[in-house]
């Protein structure tokens, strides 16, 4: 199937010279994540009181200096109440850092920094419902940061200097600015300005819309007007060099900014001209750049991996994987937000799956190794599912195998069961959803867009690939006798939570110069398909284009196996149904089964061909039996294990 046209300049650069590598740079990516989340996992994940009012707007007035651990700060929160008898707002901020004072309208106000990191504001009356108001915390501090868990405000080096940078996802936010930690609520808006010393640069969300020496100093005012969660806001600051790229658009040229390390000025300038083909893909497939309006940029930061800031995504390198992975994130993070951790598949599998297809598009060399790569490492185990069924472990959140890869792995076979057209409508949709973008979404909302493109019902594939464990392996066995072919296919599941993974199969079949992929739906084990075939078929294959999850897949000819066997059972074990094949010029005169116990068993025997017959085993109890074949000249006794 072809995934769509798109005609684009493609500049491929050297960063694709270690694309064997992507998936450990993707594990890396997981990794990142999960260690910025497990120190904030030991917390309250925000306060409840938080709830009772709607945040509008961040003024995040930051000075740090990349040489100290030290931040002041200055938050001006603007938010309305959205509950009677308002009279106290919460924040979250770490008890590492001291508040101290807290001014409304001018005025100083009581507070506390409660236990749980959160920091409560008391006001002198009610406030009223639905009114806009504001409240501004003064605060300073040195961040936790701890280096074996990530940290999520780190003050390190590089190359004869410093650099802070902070990655806050998900819950790590609170341990460098006093904020609103949720799955829920995003900012409206926000204004960055950052002071530092004047041989530093400080990048941040949006547009830069001054830069000022103040005597030693410089301030960088970031203006952002896009909903933002309080986890993608961040800061990286060192002395940075600059360079952009711009990207023709549907919308327009978008500017790439690139804050790099000096040291690492010449490799960057090589890798990031790849951007633009990545985002013009992007762009052309599953809609317009979300942040059209103000950029798109990189940040170079001390951890491997990356982070999907909005419009700056922080990144270790500039891989080819590594930039479709985080700009990826711009349309499914950013954008549309998972809106609980056992969403979280919402956020990394699209991000995998886009990068994916950068690969098919733009770098086809590893389109194939990507695949193959993706699927084997999540049949590598028989268990585990796309849903996250243990929010508070961390690991399981950030799971490479099932959040990431199997999470990939099941939009991609969508793609294929609802087909191109009505799978990218559905997932335009999603984004374009007033209700979502910009917002939050459930697994629930991306399974009723796509139900809404394509008249499926998904219900039963969710059931198999969202919330069941494990994968399915496919046995296929063919014959042909003239322009007549037979193909049965078997499946075995390797976790008892699916019984079966209805899908549709393709099978690839070649002979003479001549080939045509058939697709069947298969909605049993042992289901047979007959075909006619204009030629004769010499080879046999199994999804060669991997579009299914499967592990292990086998193709028997039949007039192969047969010789090797007076009488041959296929699929051994099966469910449904039970293919006998007998070799030809043998008369077969009875076939009779038993159970273990030595009983004879009533089951339905059909005669397809001369030669093969097929057992309908369905309400047999599961276990094993005996098939008996007698023919003029001989009994042939076969174990057969129903499952």
């Amino acid at each position: 199937m072809k995934f769509f046209s798109l005609i684009v300049p493609v500049f491929m650069s050297l960063t694709l010279f270690g694309q064997h590598n992507f998936f450990q740079e993707l594990n890396d990516i997981a990794e990142s994540e999960m260690k910025s989340a497990a120190k904030k996992m030991q917390h309250n994940k925000g306060v409840a009181q938080a709830v009772n009012y709607d945040l509008k707007y961040h003024r995040c007035e930051w000075q740090v200096d990349p040489q100290v651990n030290y931040i002041n700060g200055i938050v001006t929160s603007y938010f309305v109440p959205v509950v009677a008898g308002f009279n106290e707002i919460y924040f979250d901020l770490s008890t590492a850092l001291t508040v101290d004072s807290v001014l409304y309208h001018g005025n100083p106000m009581a507070f506390n920094q409660l236990s749980g990191d959160a920091l409560q504001i008391l006001f002198p009356g009610t406030l009223s419902q639905g009114i806009l108001d504001s409240v501004t915390v003064y605060y300073q501090g040195t961040p936790v940061n701890s280096t074996s868990l990530g940290g999520t405000f780190v003050q390190s080096g590089h190359l004869n200097d410093s650099v802070i940078w902070t990655l806050s996802e998900p819950y790590g936010a609170l341990e460098w600015w006093p904020c609103k930690q949720d799955l829920n609520d995003k900012i409206d808006s926000i204004d960055v300005i950052i002071t530092t010393p004047q041989q530093y640069r400080a990048g941040s969300q949006g547009l830069l819309v001054s830069e000022t020496t103040v005597g030693p100093n410089k301030i960088y005012h970031w203006k952002h007007r896009y909903p933002i969660a309080a986890y993608l806001i961040s800061m990286a600051v060192t002395n940075y060099a600059v360079y952009s790229e711009t990207a023709p658009l549907s919308t327009g040229n978008l500017e790439v900014l690139n804050y790099v390390y000096p040291e690492d000025s010449l490799t960057w300038s090589i890798g990031t001209p790849d951007i633009v083909s990545l985002l013009q893909l992007f762009d052309t497939l599953v809609g317009p750049y979300p942040f059209a309006n103000e950029k798109y940029g990189h940040a170079q930061f001390g951890r491997g991996g990356g982070m999907e800031h909005q419009t700056m995504s922080s990144m270790n390198n500039v891989s080819f994987n590594l930039m479709a992975h985080e700009l990826a994130h711009q349309w499914f993070g950013d954008k549309v937000t998972c809106g609980s951790w056992e969403d979280i598949w919402l956020n990394e599998g699209f991000a995998t799956y886009l990068s994916g297809i950068a690969h098919k598009e733009l770098a086809p060399t590893w389109w194939k190794a990507w695949r193959e790569g993706i699927i084997n490492s999540v049949t590598v185990q028989p268990d585990g599912s796309v849903f996250c069924t243990d929010t508070t472990d961390v690991s399981r959140i950030f799971s490479a195998r099932l959040s990431y890869y199997k999470a990939a792995c099941l939009l991609r076979m969508l793609e294929w069961k609802l087909g191109y057209n009505d799978f990218i409508i559905g997932v335009r949709n999603y984004l374009t959803d007033n209700t979502l973008a910009y917002s939050y979404a459930k697994t629930t909302d991306l399974k009723t867009h796509l139900e809404n493109a394509s008249g499926q019902n998904l219900t039963e594939f969710f059931n198999d690939w969202y919330f069941g464990e494990g994968h399915p392996s496919y046995q296929v066995q063919w014959t042909q006798i003239g322009n007549s072919a037979a193909f049965t296919i078997g499946q075995t599941q390797s976790h008892a939570s699916v019984g079966f993974y209805e899908m549709p199969v393709p099978i690839y079949v070649k002979g003479a110069g001549q080939d045509t992929t058939l697709v069947f739906d298969h909605q049993f084990s042992g289901e047979q398909f007959n075909v006619t075939i204009p030629f004769t078929i010499d080879s046999v294959f199994f999804d060669p284009e991997l579009w299914i999850l499967s592990a292990n897949p086998t193709v028997l000819h039949v007039d192969e196996v047969i010789p090797q066997g007076r009488v041959v059972l296929y699929p051994n074990p099966s469910e449904e149904l039970v293919n006998i094949w007998v070799k030809e010029h043998m008369e077969v005169m009875e076939i009779r089964v038993f159970n273990s116990l030595g009983d004879q068993v009533t089951v339905g025997i059909d005669q397809l061909r001369q030669n093969h017959f097929q057992i309908r085993a369905q309400g047999m109890a599961a276990g094993y039996y005996v098939i008996e074949v007698k023919t003029e000249n001989e009994l042939i006794r076969k174990k057969w294990n129903k499952l």
